[in-house]
């Protein structure tokens, strides 16, 4: 074996180890009942797209949950849940560290631009 593939196969372990110590988590949950309204599709629809297309590098996951199914109820008072709702979770080894609601998607359900610029905003504040 020559030695730039060593130095390669090296760079690539020191690369994975990296990967592997980072061990914090992001979750963006959309927290909803059964009954939904289009304001309530555009934003899980908004949501999830964003996460996918800008912030799974980042480690974030999306995840829509029911709260109105009875192995979801406990959300309702971990994260005071009154309504539908998106909440920022940070995981780090594991263990909840903190999370955020996102009261505001509201006012930006009927205007993808804006409540990307609102929800990329409200990211990047709960990541520092």
């Amino acid at each position: 074996m020559n030695i730039s593939k060593i130095l390669v196969l090296m760079l690539l372990s020191l690369y994975a180890i990296a990967c592997s110590n980072n061990n914090t988590k992001y979750e963006a949950y959309y927290f909803h009942p059964t009954a939904r309204c289009q304001s309530c599709l555009n934003l899980e629809s908004y949501m999830k797209e964003l996460i996918e297309t800008k912030y799974k590098e980042d480690g974030f996951h999306f995840n829509e949950v029911n709260i109105d199914e009875q192995e979801n109820e406990h959300y309702k008072k971990e994260f005071d849940l009154q309504f539908s709702s998106v909440i920022l979770v940070k995981f780090e080894d594991d263990k909840q560290i903190k999370w955020k609601n996102l009261d505001s998607v509201w006012s930006y359900t009927h205007d993808k631009e804006k409540f990307f610029n609102y929800t990329e905003e409200e990211i990047r504040n709960f990541m520092n």
